[in-house]
C-alpha cells in the first residue's frame, strides 16, 4: 500500500509501440519484483527514511513528477520538498498502498495504479498514484509519478471524513491574561488526541473582519486555532493601544505553551505559528521577531506603521490624519464602537512616537530559520501592495536563511473575491513549514 505525503508526485502515462511481443518476458517475476520495491518503499517512509524510500526514482533531472496541475522534474528537488515538508516521522505518518494494478509493457517497462492513504495523528489524507517504472542495471527504478489527493481530504471544503469520540473537535471559550488584563477569546481544538500544531490567530483594526472562516479551515487541517481580542478591544479589559497589541500576541504565545494549555488544549508547544491580518499582520511580525518559540509567521496584507507613520507625517497628510482619527473615534457610529482607552489623536501619536520600533520590515533578521509568509490583494486601497507588500517582500527576500513564501491575490483588502484561494494557499504552506 502506498500511503502519500503532500507533495504529491506525477506520472506521465507513456505508450510504446509494439513493445509487448519484442521479447519474451517472465511477466510474473516482473510484478513480484515491482511489488517488492513498493513494500520496500512502504516501510522505509514508515520508519521515517525518505532517503530510502527515493532509492528507488530513478536519480537523474529526468525524474517526471505532475500533481496539482504541475510537472516538475529532477531526484533532488523531490526529496529536497519531501526533507522540507516532513521533517520528521510524526509528519511523516504511516504510508499505505493499497489496490494495486501492474501492467507489463515490455521487459523493461511497466505502470502501476493504485491508491494511497497516509494516516497521521491529526489527519488521514489519500488519492490514486500512477508510476511509470523502468528496469536499469537490473534494477526498477519509478520515472515518472502522477499522484492526485481526494477531493474529501481537502479540509478548505470538506469536512473531517471521521471524527475521533474521545477528542472531537470543539471551541472552547476562555479568556486569559495579559498584564494584568482578562483577553476574551476562544478555542477551535482539532480533531484527535494530539498534541496538535497551534495557530495564534490576530485580528486587524479595529476587529471586524476576523477571518474565522479560514480559522475553520486550518482547524480541519490538524491545527488548533487560538482567536482573542486584544486589551481594549470588543469586551476585553484595558485600554487599546499599538503597543498593547503586540504585546497581547506575545502573551498570548505565552498562553498556549503553558503546561495547563499544553495538557487541556492538546498543544504541541514546538509547532507554534502567529497568522495576522492587517494591524495583526504587524502584530504578527511585530510579536514574532521578538519570540523565537513561534516557528512560523503569516502577514495577510500586514501593515508596516513605520510606514504608515510617515504616510500621516507632514502637512499634506492632514486629511490623512483627520480620517483616521475620526474612524478611530467612531464618527461613523452610532455607538462608542469596539475599542476603549483610546482615541485617534492617541494612536497618530503613538505610531509617531515608535516609528522605527513599528518598522517591521526593518526586523525581516530577527526570523532567522524560520518561515514567513507574506500575501498582499492587488486591489487592496487600504494597505497599497506597491507600498506596503513590495517593501516588506525586499526587506525578507535579502534575509537568505529565511523560508520566505510570498503571495500576490486579486481583491480588496479583506480577500473578498478570493477568501477560498488565500486560505488554500495559508493551508498548504501551514502544512508544509508549520507542521
Amino acid at each position: 500500500m502506498r500511503k502519500f505525503i503532500g507533495v504529491t508526485l506525477a506520472v506521465g502515462v507513456l505508450v510504446f509501440a509494439g513493445c509487448a511481443g519484442q521479447e519474451n518476458f517472465n511477466e510474473a517475476k516482473i510484478k513480484a519484483d515491482i511489488t517488492q520495491v513498493l513494500h520496500t518503499q512502504d516501510a522505509a517512509w514508515n520508519a521515517g527514511d525518505i532517503d530510502g524510500f527515493m532509492a528507488h526514482y530513478l536519480t537523474s533531472e529526468s525524474l517526471r513528477f505532475a500533481s496539482g496541475g504541475r510537472v516538475n522534474r529532477g531526484w533532488q528537488a523531490t526529496i529536497d520538498g519531501y526533507k522540507t515538508r516532513y521533517p520528521d516521522k510524526a509528519a511523516m505518518g504511516i504510508l499505505d498502498f493499497k489496490n494495486l494494478e501492474i501492467k507489463v509493457l515490455s521487459a523493461d517497462y511497466a505502470q502501476v495504479f493504485g491508491r494511497w492513504e497516509l494516516t497521521r495523528a491529526h489527519d488521514k489524507p489519500g488519492g490514486l498514484f500512477t508510476l511509470l517504472l523502468n528496469k536499469q542495471d537490473e534494477k526498477w527504478v519509478i520515472i515518472s509519478d502522477h499522484t492526485s489527493s481526494d477531493e474529501s481530504t481537502d479540509p478548505v471544503i470538506i469536512d473531517p471524513v471521521a471524527i475521533d469520540a474521545d477528542f472531537p473537535p470543539s471551541a472552547v471559550e476562555l479568556d486569559f491574561d495579559s498584564h494584568g488584563s482578562a483577553l476574551n477569546g476562544h478555542f477551535y481544538l482539532a480533531n484527535g488526541a494530539g498534541p496538535h500544531p497551534t495557530v495564534i490567530m490576530l485580528h486587524g483594526f479595529p476587529g471586524y473582519e476576523k477571518n474565522l472562516d479560514m480559522a475553520q479551515a486550518i482547524r480541519r487541517a490538524g491545527f488548533n486555532v487560538l482567536f482573542f481580542h486584544y486589551r481594549g478591544a470588543w469586551g476585553s479589559e484595558g485600554d487599546f493601544s499599538m503597543v498593547n497589541v503586540v504585546q497581547d500576541a506575545l502573551a498570548a504565545s505565552e498562553f498556549v505553551r503553558s503546561e495547563n494549555s499544553i495538557t487541556k488544549y492538546r498543544i504541541d508547544p514546538e509547532r507554534i505559528t502567529y497568522i495576522g491580518h492587517s494591524m495583526g499582520g504587524f502584530a504578527a511580525l511585530a510579536a514574532g521577531a521578538q519570540d523565537v518559540n513561534v516557528g512560523c509567521v503569516a502577514g495577510l496584507s500586514p501593515a508596516d506603521y513605520g510606514i504608515r507613520g510617515g504616510m500621516f507625517a507632514g502637512e499634506e497628510a492632514a486629511q490623512a490624519r483627520l480620517d483616521f482619527a475620526a474612524y478611530v473615534d467612531g464618527k461613523h457610529l452610532l455607538g462608542r464602537g469596539p475599542l476603549k482607552g483610546t482615541s485617534g489623536k492617541h494612536l497618530l501619536k503613538e505610531i509617531a512616537d515608535h516609528a522605527d520600533a513599528f518598522s517591521v520590515a526593518k526586523q525581516a533578521s530577527e526570523f532567522a530559520n524560520r518561515s514567513v509568509y507574506l500575501s498582499a490583494a492587488k486591489g487592496d486601497t487600504v494597505l497599497p501592495p506597491s507600498i506596503y507588500h513590495t517593501a516588506l517582500v525586499e526587506a525578507f527576500e535579502v534575509q537568505t536563511d529565511v523560508n520566505l513564501t510570498h503571495k500576490l491575490f486579486k481583491g480588496d483588502h479583506s480577500y473578498s473575491w478570493t477568501r477560498l484561494a488565500l486560505t488554500n494557499d495559508v493551508v498548504k504552506w501551514l502544512g508544509i513549514n508549520c507542521r
